[in-house]
Order: C-alpha cells, then structure tokens, then sequence
C-alpha cells in the first residue's frame, strides 16, 4: 500500500498541493469528493486533447471540466504556452502532480473548494461570434476585478439613473440562471438585464436596491455564505467608484464598466494561491467581452481596455515569473489592435514583518552557522499558515541549503534540503502532526526551488486534534553550498482577516528581536534602519502580483503630509533566472491613499447610492491611476506605466524629501479622486 509518506519521497510536482489536499479533508467536513478550481500552465496541448486524455485515462474519466466559456476555437488551439482556469477532481490533481508531463502541464496553481450549487457548465459552449458593442469614439473600457461591487450606485448609472453603465457584471459566486452571458460559475449579466432590473426597481428617482441586488443574484440571504456588498462599506465599490465612478450624466457613453465579483469564500482566504484560479477566470472574460465594444465611426477600431485588480499578496517568486503575473503579462498585453492597461496596488505589507533577506558569509558557512527566524503564529487562526524560502536562481539547484524547525513545545524537525523528495514532519509536544516542511523542486521559467513550511489552524469549531500550537515557531537554515553572493528570499503567505469579513485568519509574522518597529519618538520606522542587519525587511515587501513587466503599480501617500503611508509595501525585486536585471525596482508612482494622518483612506462610493465611505491602503491608489490612464487613452496618448512613472516625476514636489525610487518609483501623483468636500484639509 503506497502510504502520503511514499508519495513524498517518490517525488512531487507540487509537494505544497498533497499537503493542501490532506488537510481539507481533516479540517473540511460534509464535502465529499469536490470540485476545485485550478490555474493551469500547458505547454503545447489543446484543451480538447487535454480533456480527451483525462477521459481516456484509468480512473480519471469525469474528472476535469473545461468551462462553457471557452469557445470552440478557443479548446481546439494550440499554443505554445496557455493558462487555462479549469475545474477538477482531487484523483486528477494527484495525477497531474505525480506525472504532469503526461498531460504537457507545466506549473498548476490550486485554488479552491467549488460548491456545485455555484457550477453553471452546461452543453452550451460559447458563441465565436459575439455581436459588436457600439460607443462613443472616446469610449475606454473601465474594468473592475474585486468583491462586494454594488454595481447598481448612482455613480455607475446614466444621467437619468435608469440606465446603467455596467455593460457586464459577472458575480462568481451568486445562483447560476440563464439567460445573460456563457459563465462556467455563478451569474453574469449584461448591461440590458441590468437595466431591467433598476426598471423594476425605481419609484420616482430612487431605487429599492435590497430587492434590486437581490433580483441580480448579489445579496441573496437565502444561499449561504457572507454578503459583503450588504455592509456599509464594501471593498469592490469602493474600488470600482475610484476608477469608474462618475456623477450621473458626466461619462454615460464614455466610460462603460465591466466588473466581476470574485467568489466572496476565496476573498476571505486572502493567501494569494486559492484566489488564482478565479482571477484567471475574471481575465479571460473581461478581455473576450472588452473586445466587443468598438468605435462608433469605426468598427475596425476596437476600444481601449484598463483593467484595474486591487488585491495584493505577500507570496511567490516575486521575480515577474509566478503563474498570474505570466498571465497578466501574456493576455493583458497591449498590441496594435487594442490598447490595453492593468494597474495594481503595491501592497500594504511594508511593516507586516512577513519578508526576510538571507545571504552566508564564509566564515558562518565555515563555522556551521545557521540564519535563525522566529515564526509566530497566533491562537484562534482558523486556516494554514505557510512561510516560503525561495533558493536563488541557479543552475545546480541540488543541496544548496537545508531546513528545519521547531514548534512551540515540539521536537525539531529532521532537515528538509533541496534535494527532489526531501520533506519532514513537524510534530507537537503531544506528538500529533501539526505540519510540514516540503521541498518543490525549480520548474521553467522560474527555476528556483522553494522549501514551503506549511502549518496546520490553530483553532477549528469541530475538529480538535492536530491543531498548530500558537507561539513562536523556531526556523533554522543552514547553508550547504551557496556563496556569499547567493541570497534566499523568505516570504510568509499573507493570511489576516480583511476589514468587514468574519474572523477567519490571523496573520503570522517574524518576531524576531533585532527587527526595530519604532524610532526613538515611538513612531514606526517605515523603513529599515541604517546599518541594520536584521534578517527581517521592509525592503522586498512588494506585492508578489505586482511583478510583471507590463502593468503600473501604484503606492500609496497622505494628502497633507506628502509623505508615503507607513504600510506601503516596497521594492526591490529578484532578478529572474537568465536576466539581467529585475522586471522592476518597485512601484511606478504613489496616489492619495489617505487623507490625513488621523483620518485614513479616502472617499468613495459606499454600498448604497448617496453615501459616502472611506478606505485606505494601496488598493485606492491604484483605481485612481486607473481612472488617470482611461482619460490618456481617451485622449490618443500613451497609459503605459512609463507614462504613469513620468507624470509622477513631473508632479512630484517636496516637502518632505522625494523618499527612495523603491518605494515611490517616479514620485507621488498630484492628480486624485474626490467625491465631495475636502475631509479634514
């Protein structure tokens, strides 16, 4: 009987994702043999040819599902590289992760748990023909990927707020009906059904938005789930009123919005990996559909896009090569025939203590010396904590370091090397398996091997064994053969709780004593002290979405004191394998993120049309530069991110000092978004 163990030692593709499996089915109950959702990289195959071999295979018939949306054309072609977002069974994942090149796959990102109430395939697959969209000849395409988006405010309606500007609205996670858009999940609707809906809804000017967002499939109290577009503050409007929202009557023809709501179950587990897949999904729709919309005195001319995505994360390779930084870069490309933009947010990670920078001098490497991180993970954590130490790009990858570690009250570990197969198991005082350290070894284009400590919750309602012990959990590397200019980058997953979501993650953070949180005023240090030489960074923090070579990624600033928001996350990155130098020193500009010192955030649209709501973070800073890039498009001029890097060198004025190119890039942008007064100015 092949035992997890054997499946281990034999070797995995992705180690990380055996781990993943086995915990869901300790710590998830009542869900038997689910779908999941997976990010795929294929290398020379089709999708018809994929899905033929999984059906032809010994007990894998049945198995994987290519989504309706993908049309015929689409399943029949083959690229040298595609990223497709599919849904699976666990016996297919296993396979792919014990043979991938048996089914041409070249890197798999899992996400997560689909409920298949949420599943809408069917035996319709997508038209190739979808009708042309007719706008205005300075239409831009405005759109939003985010969660809780109550699209029906006043400030995506027409002028006289019976029409809508939301042209498509696709929401992941609502009752799946027919009738709108081909969607593999949830609901989408289109601008004439959005339409209908308000119709039904207004008396006079005002517009029952309870039983309207109900009628849509957004707020339906009769599924279960958390409703975030239901609080008064919600994140996705917030956003999207950042980048596309305008009075009524101001941008009706000008500014059509497509926006999708990501699944809200995947947007509380904010760790970056089980968000992929949908984020995959949510690309491929908005550029299918954003092709449609053509001028009208030219239908040859298809209309600009911006795509604005504010999410961050504290994972990955961090080096432009991850799988959704390769997608953004490859499908959200700009060409002749369509302009295209992406802005992202920098990250609000700069004092989360979640980075740290690792190099060996000879003489610890001679003397045995390990680099020592205290990992501390906090009680009432109901998800997996993982930590990342990410090799540096080189050819021999074998042996280069090894791992181990100690949990609170535990034994430590026996090594982890980078060595195909090495793992460990990390036990409590009580001698139960609390986690796992695994290694996975380089895949192209990444090539650096990534040793993954993963940690199971350290609370569950129903399930009491095996639990993590909180406290700090003891991380020594040791050095095998790197030299003094060999660097490991260590990163933790990020995992907390977002603002308004029901308590779910904690997140953890090294606490080690050399790293100064504040200066001798008791302010936080922004950034890393002169001299320091903690293991734990400011420096490094940026966004592992933010990457890429091609979109702008923004920082974020207080108004009043000009100076960058303490949280803001900042370069450099790692230089891929094979370059010379990295996609990016770190964000291209700063926006406005809050207003004053004491009063965070700024305003946008709230949940409900006529308020008013405000929120922080670099997640404002980047619709701002997206609604900025949708008038330079508009206008017949370049929204590149060195457009967006120059305007922020012209605006950029002291006070106070200009801070480093790292956390700034160009400098901070005058131009900002404001509904309403001045607040608190």
């Amino acid at each position: 009987m092949t035992t997890s163990d054997d499946i281990y030692k034999n070797g995995l593709f992705d180690p990380v994702l055996e781990w993943r499996l086995a915990v869901t089915r300790k710590f998830s109950s009542g869900r038997d043999d689910p779908w999941w959702d997976v990010l795929l990289e294929l290398e020379g195959v089709a999708l018809n040819e994929l899905l033929d071999m999984v059906e032809r295979s010994e007990g894998l018939k049945g198995s994987l599902i290519v989504p309706d949306s993908y049309t015929e054309k689409e399943r029949s072609a083959r690229p040298d590289i595609q990223y497709p977002a599919l849904y699976a069974k666990e016996r297919f994942l296993r396979a792919i992760n014990e043979k991938p090149k048996s089914f041409h796959v070249r890197r798999l990102l899992m996400g997560t748990i689909v409920p298949e109430s949420q599943l809408a395939t069917s035996a319709v697959t997508m038209s190739e023909d979808l009708s042309q969209i007719l706008v205005n000849d300075q239409a831009v395409v405005i759109a939003v990927i985010d969660n809780g988006i109550a699209f029906g405010h006043e400030f995506f309606r027409k002028s006289d707020l019976k029409k809508s500007r939301i042209a498509f609205a696709w929401i992941m996670d609502a009752e799946p009906k027919s009738g709108g858009p081909v969607v593999p999940q949830g609901r989408a609707l289109t601008q004439d059904q959005i339409d209908g809906f308000l119709a039904a809804n207004i008396s006079g000017k005002l517009l029952n938005e309870d039983r309207f967002y109900r009628q849509c499939g957004l707020i339906d109290f009769d599924r279960p789930g958390f409703k975030p577009a239901s609080l008064r503050i919600s994140h996705g409007t917030h956003v999207m009123g950042l980048a596309a929202g305008y009075e009524p009557g101001t941008m009706d023809d000008r500014r059509p919005i497509i926006c999708v709501q990501l699944p809200t179950d995947i947007t509380m587990d904010v760790s970056g990996t089980q968000i992929l897949p949908s984020l995959g999904r949510a690309i491929d729709f908005i550029k299918k559909h954003a092709q449609r919309f053509r001028q009208t005195n030219d239908h040859t001319r298809i209309v600009p896009l911006v795509v604005n995505f504010s999410f961050g994360n504290f994972a990955g390779p961090h080096d432009g090569t991850g799988i959704i930084e390769a997608k953004i870069d490859t499908e959200l490309a700009a060409t002749a025939q369509h302009q295209i933009q992406v802005t992202l947010p920098a990250g609000n990670g700069n004092l989360a203590r979640t980075h740290a920078e690792i190099t060996f001098t000879a003489e610890a490497t001679a003397n045995g010396d390990p680099a020592l991180l205290d990992w501390r993970i906090q009680p009432d954590d109901r998800t997996a904590s993982y930590v990342e130490i990410w090799m540096p790009p080189l050819t021999d990858t074998s042996n280069l370091a090894s791992v181990r570690v100690t949990p609170p009250g535990g034994p430590q570990s026996d090594p982890v090397t980078t060595t195909t197969g090495s793992f460990a198991i990390l036990h409590s005082a009580q001698g139960e398996e609390v986690g796992r350290i695994v290694y996975a070894p380089p895949h192209d284009p990444t090539h650096r091997g990534c040793i993954t400590i993963c940690a199971h919750p350290t609370f569950h309602h129903d399930v009491t064994s095996g639990l993590a012990p909180s406290g700090v959990w003891k991380i020594e590397i040791l050095n095998v053969s790197l030299t003094e200019t060999d660097r490991l980058e260590v990163w933790i997953r990020r995992d907390e709780t977002l603002p308004g979501f029901p308590a779910f993650g904690r997140q953890s953070y090294f606490d080690n004593d050399c790293y100064q949180r504040f200066d001798s005023y008791g302010a936080s240090l922004p950034i890393d002290p002169s001299g320091s030489g903690c293991l734990v960074t400011r420096s490094g923090t940026l966004s592992g979405f933010a990457c890429g070579e091609r979109p702008s990624v923004l920082a974020g600033y207080v108004e009043t004191s000009n100076r960058l928001a303490d949280y803001s996350a900042a370069g450099p990155i790692t230089t891929a394998f094979g370059a010379l130098n990295p996609t990016r020193t770190g964000p291209d500009a700063a926006a406005v993120s809050d207003d004053t010192p004491v009063l965070g955030g700024i305003l946008s649209a709230g949940s409900r049309s006529g308020s008013r709501v405000a929120l922080g973070g670099s997640s404002v800073a980047a619709p701002q530069a997206a609604r900025w890039i949708a008038e330079r498009l508009a206008a017949g001029l370049s929204g590149d991110r060195v457009a967006v890097n120059a305007q922020a060198a012209a605006d950029d004025a002291p006070p106070p000092p200009k801070p480093a190119l790292t956390r700034v890039g160009g400098g901070r942008l005058e131009r900002r978004v404001r509904f309403g007064p001045k607040r608190g100015l």
